[in-house]
């Protein structure tokens, strides 16, 4: 079964046409009580057929316990885009459709390339930062300003390791958007500190 629209197979696959070097996608799921874990896994597996440049690693909570720590990953789905060249990875707690799959292409273009669309100033300072950062972006997969909000986030991840991005998709993980009290999309914290709404 197909979760890409036939319609649009043609132009990700264009997209992906941009892809340079190989990208890993770590799947992160569980067998059991896991919503959107089969939605995630089939996108993936659609663009594998669509671009031999994904190379998808996939983890069973039930199987692969030691992964999940290694990776830090306490929620299911989540979809890492890691970069080749840095390192950095970029995060999807949920899955990726709606206006989000924007997102997972761009991210999928910045970790081959190696080029991401931020100005080279913004690229070199983010490049400096030598501490770490934690940066939640909350989504709904209809709102169209979050992508932008997103993009940066996980740029920001894929330039520099230290920097570590999540999109929550806040309709997948009500307890998380209860937590942080997300009431409006998108809404940014950093270090659980710094909270800024819209893109």
């Amino acid at each position: 079964m197909r979760v890409i629209p036939d319609e649009y197979v043609d132009e990700v696959k264009g997209i992906l046409g941009g892809l340079r070097d190989n990208v890993r996608v770590l799947l992160f799921t569980q067998r059991y009580k896991c919503v959107g874990c089969r939605e995630a896994e089939l996108l993936l597996q659609d663009l594998l057929e669509l671009s031999s440049k994904i190379v998808l690693e996939k983890y069973v909570y039930e199987d692969d316990r030691s992964v999940f720590n290694e990776y830090n990953v306490t929620y299911v789905p989540t979809i890492i885009v890691v970069s080749p060249h840095t390192g950095g990875m970029a995060r999807f707690l949920g899955v990726p459709l709606g206006y989000e799959f924007s997102s997972l292409l761009e991210d999928l273009l910045h970790a081959s390339t190696g080029e991401s669309n931020l100005p080279k100033s913004i690229v070199r300072a983010v490049g400096e930062v030598n501490v770490n950062v934690d940066v939640k972006v909350f989504v709904t997969l209809t709102c169209p300003y979050c992508p932008m909000a997103v993009s940066v986030a996980h740029s920001f991840s894929l330039i520099n390791p230290k920097i570590k991005s999540e999109m929550i998709d806040a309709s997948l993980f009500p307890n998380l958007a209860l937590k942080y009290s997300v009431s409006a999309v998108p809404k940014t914290i950093i270090n659980d500190f710094i909270e800024i709404v819209g893109a």
